[in-house]
This record gives C-alpha cells, sequence and structure tokens, in this order.
C-alpha cells in the first residue's frame, strides 16, 4: 500500500497537483525526518510548505468537496496538556499510551520548553475514502481521548512539515510499534451520528453540551 500526501507551497497555496505517493511507511517517515532538519517559516508567501493526507480531484481546487480519499495516514495537533516536561519524558509517555502503534511525533511552530507542542503522525492501515473521513476521525480522536485539535475534522486540512520554527523547542522522533490503525475497527468502535443542528443541545459546543448532559444527569440523581 503506498502512502500519499498532496504538498502546497504556503498557505495560500490551493493548487492540490503537487503529490507525492511512497512505497512504504519507512520511506514516508524518512521524508518527514529530512525536512525537520531544515529551517522553517510559518506564515506568509515564504513560509515552509504544507502537506496533507487528502488527495484531491484532478482539476480542482483544495476544499473539502474535492477530496477524494486520505492517503494512509492522520494527524493529531497536540497544543497543551504536557506542561514542563522534557522530550525524553514526553517520548516516554507517548509510546507508553501508544505502544501498539506506529507513530511519528515532530514540534510545531509554537513549541516551547515550558508547554511543548507538537504533531502526531499516525499509520493507518488503508486508504480511508471522502465518505468515511467524518466517521473515521471522529472514532479516532474519540478513542485517543480527544486530545486532538477539533480543527484536524476538516477533510482539506493541511499541516506545516517539521521543521527548525524560529524559537522553538524542535524535536522528532518516531515509534515502530508494528501495527497501523484499523480505519474499519475504529469506526466500528465509536459510530458517528450526524448532528441534526436542530436542537438546542445540538447547537452548543461540544464542552457546553457535557455540562448540561452532567447537569441533567446530577438532577436526575
Amino acid at each position: 500500500m503506498n502512502y500519499e500526501l498532496t504538498i502546497f507551497q504556503s498557505q495560500f497555496d490551493n493548487k492540490p497537483h503537487k503529490r507525492v505517493s511512497l512505497s512504504s511507511w519507512v520511506k514516508f517517515v524518512e521524508l518527514l525526518q529530512g525536512l525537520s532538519n531544515q529551517k522553517g517559516e510559518k506564515g506568509g508567501n515564504n513560509s515552509s510548505p504544507l502537506i496533507s493526507p487528502a488527495m484531491f480531484q484532478d482539476g480542482t481546487t483544495r476544499s473539502n468537496k474535492s477530496v477524494t480519499h486520505w492517503g494512509a495516514w492522520c494527524a493529531v495537533d497536540v497544543d497543551d496538556g504536557f506542561h514542563d516536561i522534557t522530550v525524553d519524558v514526553l517520548k516516554e509517555k507517548l509510546i507508553e499510551r501508544f505502544n501498539d502503534l506506529d507513530f511519528v511525533c515532530y514540534s510545531t511552530a509554537s513549541s516551547r520548553e515550558s508547554l511543548p507542542k507538537f504533531r502526531l503522525v499516525f499509520k493507518l492501515d488503508e486508504h480511508v475514502e471522502s465518505d468515511r473521513i467524518k466517521s473515521f476521525w471522529y472514532a479516532f480522536n474519540t478513542d485517543i481521548g480527544e486530545i486532538g485539535d477539533p480543527q484536524t475534522k476538516d477533510l482539506a486540512r493541511m499541516y506545516y512539515v517539521p521543521a527548525c520554527y524560529p524559537n522553538a523547542m524542535d524535536f522528532f522522533f518516531d515509534h515502530n510499534g508494528g501495527n497501523a490503525v484499523n480505519v474499519s475497527a475504529m469506526i466500528a468502535k465509536h459510530p458517528y451520528v450526524e448532528r441534526s443542528g436542530n436542537t438546542f443541545l445540538d447547537r452548543l459546543p461540544p464542552e457546553m453540551q457535557k455540562a448540561v448532559i452532567e447537569h441533567r444527569k446530577n438532577s436526575l440523581n
């Protein structure tokens, strides 16, 4: 199975014609690791490139409706929850938590010693067709404790490549646990139900929904 990605030259680039297909997860990791040693810049016309797991219909621009599938990987941005720890400790904690999975971890541009911020890139066992992406992302983010930035549910989301960004605490490591995320099993484990948006609860943000549900439970008790 090939691991695919689309490359965008900057945040303003919306032409998804630059595609890369790699024949193994090892080669995919090597590509990311090679990028991690280069100087990076976030934002502006001279920014570092961005990558996306999304593949797009020929002749279209980057948008959710033009996505055909994800190329056998997904990414999770973690911006909180790991204050004042070293990279070695962070690595130990992540390997302990995701020991049975193959993943890459690399720092993002806003990573600091007081608060490491990073991206986790997970290996999937298949390409995820567009009509299953929402279901998969919901299931996977639920399974890992909703540590991911909810914006990454965007089908066409792109991510800055790993690099040495100004003033950032940079790090890069990978874990070869031997397993890919089983997409079909994950979707079956946490079924996704499209919200109608017609009720008071549906219109609330997720955190407020949880608070309202908890209040209702306490009232019943």
